[in-house]
């Protein structure tokens, strides 16, 4: 008991440093509170009330009545009370974060009252900026490469949309921090929040709860979920929420549910558990998501944002959709929403990109796991490089707009032209980098199950599609005939030489039981006619955008041009 009083109040210390985001507002608007109701408020724009607005602790929902007065009987149960803001409004805010909740500060039958404000926007055409896994840990300057040049690209997307008279959001799909440096680093949850308000980061900010925002300090057992995510509901509000923004509805849920397992000895300072987690969505949150949709009109589009993917490909080609083994909470999550006929969910974890479509006679669904912010965690950067993920793919967002109901998303690098979409490699100079480079030798020597290139059949090109949708069209054309395209899940060689070789061979890391299993994701090869002929490669999106690329070959596998 005296550790678990400990945690909390480190966490909480830990959190002070931190703006505070919740409402605190007292609005001269009147309530008359029944019995059992233990808390109530107003919701006002401007002084005036606002009707018809939702409200929850996560349990309970109402709606404020036409004084803008809500009431609700809660067990506080859960730490907040919150508002869904309604479309053509914005909740009020004095930093990066919405007031679009209150915490509870007296006991469960005891009332309280929370007030909230907003203002008038006209949102109906709108923009979305979804990040994921930025994963702050104050190291390899982190921060301070998000906070300069990350930032300033975002602040020049938001600008380019304002000028169009879209106004801009953002949506970050968890792994804001990585838990296990929180104490190390002295770079807890709230920190980020800090972060980005000192980057004067150029829009609200939506958080999503993901396994690395878990404080690793909370000890296990009966509500380690609960407890372990204090920290970040202090910083950023609820796990679970919702939000209106034009004719789109967006959910924010919560798909970890942490364990952390106790360790005999503790791997990092601070954390005394192996930081597990099943990937679920609990029951209470489902039942909430009912009663929050349940006067949202199904012609209504709805965007879920979650930290783990929700669909997963069953073959590479993206025919085939799986769930993991412990996802049955999802098939629960898919029932809700099979009525609602435009349906996508944003989420993050797995660093890499892949859309997922669910087949439209079954669902209207669409998952789009967006590659992470941080790319392999800050480290092919450190080593004088750009982010580039595991997959191979850059650090990137999703652009999201919405003119209405009509629903666009576009995939943009952070460090790459925007237009920019795949890469390209002729495989004869791959293999013969493979063959002469002493450090790529050296690593598979150590590491014998990653694939040799020094020996892929001749005249061969491989395409990285960065955003590749099966509804969009790749082709690889030479001298004029297309060429029959094959999509194979093996290493990206890029990754291979600018993260794999760096991050064992560079540091004398002969034998890593992480590094020992390959990473294969999809790629598209083709195979030419012969060694020296320019291919022209052209990709055209689900939207048709095309873009296109001549590679000139014999074309030299180096970093530098990338």
């Amino acid at each position: 008991m005296k550790l678990f009083k400990l945690t909390l109040m480190t966490a909480a210390l830990m959190c002070a440093t931190a703006a505070n985001a919740q409402s605190t507002y007292k609005s001269n608007l009147p309530v008359k509170p029944g019995k059992g109701v233990t808390v109530a408020g107003t919701v006002e724009c401007d002084g005036k009330p606002v009707a018809g607005v939702t409200v929850s602790d996560g349990y309970e929902v109402t709606k404020t009545n036409k004084k803008g007065a809500y009431y609700l009987k809660s067990k506080k149960q859960n730490p907040q009370v919150f508002i869904s803001t309604p479309s053509g409004y914005e909740a009020y805010r004095d930093d990066v974060v919405p007031q679009f909740w209150a915490d509870f500060t007296l006991p469960a039958d005891q009332y309280e009252r929370h007030d909230f404000r907003l203002k008038k926007v006209d949102n109906k055409n709108h923009a979305v900026l979804f990040l994921t896994d930025i994963h702050l840990a104050n190291e390899r300057n982190d921060v301070e490469i998000f906070s300069d040049e990350y930032v300033e690209r975002l602040r020049k997307e938001v600008k380019r949309l304002n000028d169009e008279g879209k106004p801009v959001y953002t949506v970050h799909m968890g792994d804001g921090t990585w838990d296990m440096y929180w104490y190390a680093h002295n770079y807890p949850i709230g920190e980020l929040r800090n972060t980005l308000n000192a980057a004067d980061y150029p829009t609200a900010f939506y958080n999503v709860m993901g396994n690395h925002d878990n404080d690793g300090a909370t000890p296990s057992g009966e509500g380690v979920d609960f407890r372990a995510s204090l920290p970040y509901q202090k910083a950023f509000g609820p796990r679970y929420y919702s939000f209106n923004i034009g004719d789109v509805h967006y959910v924010v849920l919560d798909n970890i549910e942490y364990i952390n397992t106790p360790l005999e000895h503790h791997s990092y300072p601070g954390i005394p558990g192996k930081r597990n987690y099943h990937e679920n969505f609990t029951q209470e949150q489902l039942d909430w998501l009912r009663k929050d949709l349940a006067d949202v009109s199904y012609d209504t589009p709805v965007v879920i944002g979650a930290h783990c993917p929700i669909l997963r490909w069953a073959k590479n080609d993206g025919s085939a959709y799986k769930f993991k083994p412990e996802e049955k909470s999802t098939r629960e999550l898919l029932d809700i929403l099979k009525p609602y006929k435009d349906v996508h969910s944003f989420t993050g974890h797995s660093h890499k990109q892949c859309l997922v479509r669910m087949p439209k006679e079954e669902q209207n669904f669409i998952d789009h796991n967006i590659s992470g912010t941080c790319a392999s965690w800050w480290r092919t950067r450190a080593t004088g490089l750009k982010n580039l993920c595991p997959d191979g793919t850059p650090a990137a967002f999703e652009l999201f707009t919405a003119d209405g109901k009509d629903l666009k998303w576009d995939h943009i690098p952070y460090e790459y032209d925007a237009d920019r979409e795949f890469f390209a490699w002729d495989m004869n100079q791959v293999k013969d980098y493979f063959a002469k480079s002493a450090e790529i030798q050296a690593f598979l020597k150590n590491y014998p199950k990653w694939t040799d290139y020094s020996n892929v059949p001749d005249n061969y090109v491989y395409v990285n599609l960065w955003a590749w949708d099966p509804e969009g069209k790749l082709t690889i054309k030479e001298n004029g005939k297309e060429l029959p395209i094959e999509i194979v899940t093996e290493e990206n060689p890029l990754y291979t030489l600018s993260y794999m070789v760096r991050n064992t061979i560079w540091l004398n890391v002969v034998e890593n039981k992480g590094y020992q299993k390959p990473r294969k994701f999809q790629l598209f090869r083709a195979q030419t006619s012969s060694s020296d002929t320019p291919v022209e490669i052209s990709w055209t999106d689900t939207f048709g955008k095309e873009h296109k690329e001549t590679l000139k070959r014999p074309a030299p596998f180096t970093l530098e041009k990338y």
